[in-house]
């Protein structure tokens, strides 16, 4: 995957902005690492988008480090493996890699050791299933039908509506199923800045309404629940597998970040040296911030919300000592640039 990141890097240092399309070869193959950082998304406007725009991320903050590394179907546990390396009778169900997934419970129900299963083809991107110790017993689970995750091939202005379900019986205990619906749509195009990385992206909006069904077999009774509407914002970019930025908003709240950060790797179309030296007190603030430079310091302070939307912007006096008014802004998070020329320096401070 290293050889594509760069040939698409360079070709956005030399050409201007295009809309691009996703397709099957831009997703994951066996044994890629998507490595990422994740932070808080607050502050982030997932409702701005639109055609030829640029998002500005470069605010962000590069907190807890993961990664997802895709494994063959066949290096999963073997009893897993019942619907998702069976092509002859669930041709379905067929699954390229799984993925390490998230462990679960609920009531006297528990997943554990949870592998997620997907495909990709000439029609799309799909999670067929999982596999997991359910109540410490290895169990295959299937998606019948099927979650679509993506339609290809994936261009601006594309929608689309899957429907998925799984359910999962446990003798004399329970039975719990799931019912997804899942509404895609591509709504916006253009250039993705991120920390230390720039990219051509379309941004893809999922709207997720899950509903659980679970049946006590000891109580001798169940019922449905209606879970939070999830939504994920995606921006995606060619060859990179993973989406470089995934926001997850549930109930109407934006709560986590995924990102790309790998600053030694990617050619951007901007090369900026950092600069050093630059001390900011208080921190936290409330009224007012001190920002300490070089005696000969040159350039412009920008401060700029988790957003990356710059909310004030001052040229530097002649004086090492630099002083910014901030009573008129929010609590939360913000980070103060330096800039000079092609170089940047950047802190965050907090405002409480």
């Amino acid at each position: 995957m290293r050889h594509k990141l760069l040939a698409v890097s360079i070709a956005f240092a030399t050409s201007l902005p295009a809309q691009i399309t996703i397709g099957e070869d831009d997703m994951p193959a066996v044994n890629d690492t998507l490595r990422y950082r994740s932070t808080v998304a607050t502050g982030v406007d997932v409702d701005f988008t639109g055609a030829g725009v640029t998002w500005d991320m470069s605010a962000l903050l590069p907190q807890l480090e993961g990664a997802d590394t895709t494994v063959s179907v066949s290096s999963t546990p073997f009893l897993y493996q019942f619907y998702f390396n069976n092509p002859f009778l669930y041709p379905q169900n067929r699954a390229d890699y799984g993925v390490k997934g998230v462990d679960f419970n609920v009531q006297a129900f528990s997943l554990s050791d949870v592998y997620d299963y997907f495909r990709a083809d000439d029609v799309g991107f799909f999670n067929v299933g999982f596999g997991a110790n359910v109540n410490g017993l290895p169990t295959s689970v299937r998606r019948s039908p099927i979650d679509r995750i993506y339609p290809f091939p994936l261009e601006f202005g594309d929608t689309d509506v899957s429907t998925s379900a799984f359910n999962v019986s446990v003798p004399t205990v329970l039975y719990f199923g799931q019912d997804q619906v899942r509404t895609t749509e591509v709504d916006g195009w253009g250039t993705l800045i991120l920390p230390a990385d720039t990219f051509e992206v379309l941004r893809v909006k999922s709207t997720l309404q899950r509903t659980d069904t679970i049946f006590v077999e000891q109580l001798g009774f169940g019922f449905r629940l209606p879970e939070p509407e999830t939504i994920e914002y995606k921006w995606l970019a060619a060859g990179m597998g993973k989406p470089v930025l995934e926001v997850t908003a549930i109930a109407g709240v934006a709560a986590t970040a995924e990102f790309y950060y790998d600053p030694e790797d990617v050619i951007t179309a901007v090369q900026a040296s950092t600069i050093a030296g630059m001390r900011v007190y208080p921190n936290p603030a409330n009224a007012e911030i001190f920002v300490r430079l070089d005696d000969h310091a040159t350039g412009t302070l920008v401060l700029r919300d988790i957003a990356g939307r710059a909310l004030l912007e001052q040229p530097l006096r002649s004086a090492a000592l630099q002083r910014l008014d901030v009573s008129a802004l929010a609590q939360g998070t913000y980070v103060i640039e330096h800039r000079a020329g092609d170089r940047v320096g950047r802190t965050t401070v907090i405002i409480d």
